[in-house]
């Protein structure tokens, strides 16, 4: 795996490109220290993955976060910052963050964050996820998307990563009619792809909801 790393500080970026090089599948091939730079590094190394601070200069990471999922979709991006409340959490979110980590996250964690961006997940660090599920069990009824129980079935299967294929075995259905629900879903919620569905899922905890 191919990777930009984002970091302003030049000596947690150092630290940071050790552990990322303990992973035995990670390649650091380039560094920037502000967001300017971070989103022309992403336009002439096209790597796999961008993991980024929030508080970046020039441009922040969020700002370089929203670039990149516009002009270079294919590459994915990974949060690791200290500003883990709600509101930088869904707003990496729902600009098409692959993942948001903490930086209290211990080192093992980065491990397993890097194979979850690779199989296509969203990974959250378990502190955020916690925050996001209470934030879910206080949202009015009213401001949840009304979707039907099969479909939330089925949203909640995407969220933990399960294949359409898995999906239809596990709901004893046939593949078409989880493409079906798939496709009903992106219309209900007005989301494009299953990365989006997958976030949306987890951004209102429904992947620690009881199937």
């Amino acid at each position: 795996m191919r990777i930009v790393l984002a970091e302003s500080q030049t000596l947690l970026r150092a630290a940071l490109r050790t552990l990322f090089e303990q992973q035995t599948d990670a390649q650091i091939v380039g560094e920037a220290g502000d967001g300017q730079t971070l989103l022309e590094m992403v336009g002439r190394l096209h790597p796999d993955l961008v993991v980024t601070e929030i508080n970046l200069p020039e441009m922040s990471g969020l700002e370089a976060l929203v670039q990149i999922h516009r002009h270079y979709p294919d590459v994915a991006v990974l949060v690791l910052s200290s500003l883990t409340d709600g509101q930088n959490v869904r707003s990496a979110l729902r600009a098409g963050a692959a993942g948001f980590l903490s930086t209290e996250a211990e080192p093992a964690e980065l491990g397993i964050a890097l194979r979850a961006v690779a199989r296509k997940q969203v990974y959250l660090s378990p502190s955020i996820s916690h925050k996001v599920v209470e934030r879910r069990n206080g949202q009015r009824a009213e401001d949840r998307a009304q979707v039907t129980p099969r479909q939330r079935q089925v949203l909640q299967l995407i969220a933990r990563g399960k294949s359409t294929k898995e999906i239809a075995a596990l709901m004893g259905v046939s593949v078409k009619t989880v493409e079906t629900h798939r496709a009903r879903l992106m219309n209900t919620l007005g989301l494009y792809g299953t990365n989006a569905l997958m976030r949306y899922a987890i951004r209102t905890g429904m992947d620690y909801a009881h199937i």
